[in-house]
């Protein structure tokens, strides 16, 4: 009985752990500029897009890397659904 116990919360557990967002054929073109405001002189504004990975319970199955990588991808992917090529990053104030 506490074998079935165990199998059946591990099984809802790995049901919860969220995954990292993997770009698309589209996404993969996306241009990423981080910070560099001379680069999109000229560029049209198509809108802004927010990502974000992880949840509350299961941040801590993935590496940093994963979860900016992850976030990369979705804010590409949104990008193309706006018709844009290009992903404008920059660094917070404070």
């Amino acid at each position: 009985m506490n074998v079935k116990k165990c199998l059946s919360g591990l099984i809802v557990s790995l049901s919860l752990t969220g995954c990292i967002t993997f770009p698309t054929e589209e996404s993969g073109k996306v241009q990423v500029i981080w910070d560099e405001t001379d680069r999109i002189e000229g560029c049209e504004l198509k809108g802004t897009v927010y990502g974000s990975e992880g949840h509350f319970y299961d941040y801590w199955l993935h590496s940093d890397r994963d979860m900016v990588w992850g976030t990369i991808n979705q804010m590409s992917i949104k990008a193309v659904d706006m018709g844009a090529d290009t992903l404008y990053l920059y660094r917070p104030f404070g």
